[in-house]
Parts: C-alpha cells; sequence; structure tokens
C-alpha cells in the first residue's frame, strides 16, 4: 500500500478546467522509487489521456501529451506510454534554498509574472519550485530560457529542462 505521503499531486494544475481523471505515475524511474505522482487528465476516446498539467518530477511525459494507461503498483489508472506528443517543453526552476523567504517571493513573483505575461503555462510546487511548459522553440521558451539563464547568472538557482516532446 502507498503511504499518501509518497504522492505529489498538482492542485493547481495548468489545465484543470479540462481534466476529468487522475492517473499516477511512477517515479523509480526518475530516482525516486516508492514514490508517484498524481497527474491531472482528461479521458479521450480509446482509453487514452491528455496530461493536463506540468510534471514536477516525470522526465518523459509534457503537457498536452496523448499517452495509456495500465494498472501499476495498486492502482487502476498508471500512465503506461506517451503515444502522441504535445510538443511542449517542461522546464523546472528551482530557487535558493538558502535565500530569505522575501527574496525567493520576489524571485518567483517576477518569473511568474513573466510567465503570464508571455502566456506561458505554469505550475508552483512550493515556494522556490515552478514547473513551465510552452512549445518548445517557440518565441516564449526562448524568452523564458533567456530569463532563467540570467537568474542562474545571478546565482538564485538552478533551472533544467526536463522535457522536450518534439
Amino acid at each position: 500500500m502507498v503511504d499518501i505521503n509518497d504522492i505529489c499531486g498538482h492542485p493547481e494544475s495548468a489545465w484543470r478546467d479540462q481534466a476529468d481523471s487522475l492517473v499516477m505515475y511512477d517515479l523509480t524511474n526518475s530516482g525516486m522509487p516508492g514514490k508517484w505522482e498524481q497527474l491531472p487528465a482528461k479521458r479521450l476516446e480509446g482509453g487514452r489521456y491528455r496530461l493536463c498539467c506540468i510534471p514536477f518530477f516525470t522526465s518523459d511525459i509534457a503537457l498536452g501529451d496523448i499517452f495509456t494507461t495500465t494498472s501499476s503498483g495498486g492502482f487502476e489508472l498508471s500512465v503506461d506510454a506517451v503515444t502522441e506528443r504535445s510538443g511542449n517543453v517542461v522546464i523546472h526552476a528551482l530557487f535558493r534554498e538558502d535565500a530569505t523567504t522575501e527574496e525567493n517571493k520576489e524571485r518567483q513573483g517576477d518569473l511568474i509574472e513573466e510567465s503570464v505575461r508571455l502566456g506561458v503555462d505554469r505550475e508552483v510546487l512550493k515556494l522556490g519550485y515552478v514547473a513551465l511548459s510552452c512549445p518548445i522553440g517557440s518565441p516564449e521558451h526562448v524568452e523564458i530560457e533567456k530569463r532563467l539563464y540570467a537568474y542562474y547568472q545571478l546565482e538564485w538557482g538552478h533551472f533544467e529542462t526536463s522535457k522536450r516532446s518534439e
């Protein structure tokens, strides 16, 4: 049986208005054995689903990807395989843990404000951890990466592109 503390959820998923299902993702291959990410999704025809959130920990699925499910780890619906890529990229922004709460609030607020201005989807796991998604190679993608590189140069945190859904 899985402990509730071993599951990461998405209370404010990017496309929450479209989601009608919750699908589990085993994080073992992401270096987190025994942990799961609960992903909001939209049920489609043929037993397929469209991802309606920006993954915080998975590395091979992105917002808008279409996937099939299987039964795994005691869960009826668990991600099996991505069948159609959305063309989106997932970027994780992790601000410095040794920064003050006020510094991280300001920096995270700046990133969120910029993502809103650019029309880039985003989700916040907690203060200091933001996941962003946009079409790979788009002007928005380039602008967000430039901003995050500037943050990196200022030593505000670490930023990684975790998924290129091409």
